[in-house]
């Protein structure tokens, strides 16, 4: 096989996933003739920017030398700077996309390349304007892949400032440029633009979107290289299936995706999907042993080592956690609030995406619901919920809306979660928000408030001082003092009255 042929080879393996034997095709490559070299080191960096972009700018230092044509360089110069945005030195890469403009007009393509990944950059930093001179330059590039590249960038650029109709319209066209020159589109950008406007449609209720968006995805022959995008697009594919009233398919797109999690952070999200939606469907016993299984999984993450979508799982967990568990639901949170979003990896969307605040608001509006803590609660779940309707996200929203009505009783709360679900009319969703905003969880449905009924049932299971501190992060002092007043409240003396007192009430 002559060089050359083992170049394209490695491309197309670049292209469809398949990245240890792209570099098995580059073996040797250092002795190849120039320019041939020159490109097979560019390719190399490139796998190896996927999966690490300090292993690529390690690998390029040396190499600066051996880049001699004018392209070698250009070439040089833009994944370098790429590698060095990834790595969030953008000080860096800018000096390299300046290095690469003074030889852009040479190079084919290079001044639409050259748009392209200073747009990319300024997005990286938090500039969000879809309208950057730049990305009309970078569609102006004859090579397709090139164009789908730069609509996810503007895609994800608009819901940068919330606008995700938006980034729904240049999605949709970046499925419909994969449809039509597919042997020319990178898998691994076409998987994360496919998970991206699934998710989005899912949310909004955009059913067209979301067959355009699966339709390609079955078109796609996946890799074990490519199972990040794979697992997000069967998760966004079972929510899709789940808000339309499919239960049983997203249950089972659910089980697709735990067997091909990559991480064991993805495993904990695969469980408490399923749990979610078992909840939903008020099959509780389901739900249970699906929140055992991620809590098991989860207390052996290293969290903090995670850089992706995957700490959502924290937030997830957390809120189904709440109503039985409010220590454990309060440390997930908290574990997440901590980490925040400065430290995810600047390359993803969620870095960038607002309704990541809107995630971790929800959560804490449900952990402070089971506090107690009202004022806090009304605050996290209106900051969650201002976030979510102005993006239409109407699955969000109603929960935020359904959490305010409960709080407080206001009808304009009831109507307005009644509102956002009715988007999904066909979902078991719409029929269970219903039947919880009938009326709000308050101390009058049973007598009790959420952290009362919790301190109750933990009480006649027999937990200890010590553990119960733990468990409600409180104070023995203060836990003695409640349980003074809880059995006041159901005038008891005793365990065993306040088991009967609570098995009046179905609590038991």
């Amino acid at each position: 096989m002559s060089q050359q042929q083992s170049l394209e080879e490695a491309r197309e393996l670049l292209r469809t996933g398949r990245y240890d034997a792209a570099l098995a095709r580059l073996e040797g490559c250092e002795e190849w003739a120039p320019p041939l070299n020159e490109r097979a080191f560019v390719v190399r960096a490139e796998i190896q920017l996927r999966r690490d972009p300090i292993d690529a700018l390690e690998t390029l230092a040396p190499l600066g030398s051996v880049f001699a044509s004018a392209d070698g360089r250009f070439d040089y110069y833009i994944i370098s700077g790429k590698a060095y945005a990834n790595a969030r030195n953008f000080e860096s890469a800018t000096q390299m996309f300046d290095l690469a403009a003074e030889l852009a007009e040479g190079v084919p393509s290079g001044v639409a390349t050259l748009a392209h990944h200073r747009a990319r950059l300024r997005y990286l930093q938090g500039i969000f304007d879809a309208r950057d001179p730049d990305f009309a330059r970078a569609l102006e590039n004859p090579d397709a892949g090139a164009r789908l590249l730069t609509l996810v960038v503007r895609a994800w650029a608009s819901a940068g400032v919330g606008d995700y109709r938006a980034q729904i319209a240049d999605l949709r066209l970046a499925v419909t440029l994969a449809r039509e020159h597919l042997g020319q589109c990178d898998f691994y950008t076409l998987g994360r633009a496919l998970h991206s406007l699934l998710r989005v449609a899912a949310e909004v209720g955009d059913n067209e979107a979301a067959d355009d968006a699966e339709k390609l995805f079955d078109a796609i022959d996946w890799t074990p290289d490519l199972a990040d995008a794979q697992f997000l697009c069967l998760r966004a594919l079972a929510w899709d299936a789940f808000l339309r009233g499919d239960s049983a398919k997203a249950q089972w797109l659910l089980k697709d995706s735990s067997a091909i999690a990559p991480s064991q952070a993805w495993k904990v999200t695969a469980h408490v999907d399923r749990a979610y939606v078992a909840r939903i469907n008020r099959n509780e016993a389901w739900a249970a042993d699906e929140l055992a299984q991620a809590q098991e999984l989860a207390r052996g993450i290293a969290w903090g080592e995670t850089v992706g979508e995957e700490r959502q799982a924290l937030v997830t967990l957390a809120a189904l956690l709440a109503p039985s568990d409010m220590g454990r639901a309060q440390r997930f949170v908290s574990i997440y609030v901590r980490l925040g979003t400065q430290s995810l990896d600047p390359s993803l969307a969620i870095a960038h995406d607002p309704r990541a605040e809107a995630f971790s608001q929800y959560a804490l509006g449900r952990v402070h619901r089971v506090l107690d803590n009202s004022a806090a609660s009304a605050a996290a779940f209106e900051a969650s919920y201002r976030i979510f309707d102005r993006a239409d996200h109407h699955f969000r929203a109603a929960l935020a809306a359904q959490g305010l009505f409960e709080l407080t009783g206001a009808a304009q709360w009831q109507e307005r979660a009644r509102a956002h679900a009715a988007n999904f009319p066909n979902s078991a969703f719409f029929d269970f928000l219903d039947s919880h905003v009938s009326r709000p969880a308050d101390v009058s449905i049973d007598g009790l408030s959420p952290i009362q009924r919790q301190l109750a049932i933990a009480i006649c299971e027999g937990w200890d001082a010590a553990t119960l501190s733990k468990r409600f992060s409180r104070s023995e002092f203060t836990l003695q003092r409640e349980t003074r007043a809880l059995f006041e409240k159901l005038h008891v003396r005793s365990r065993a009255g306040l088991r009967k007192a609570l098995e009046g009430r179905g609590l038991l």
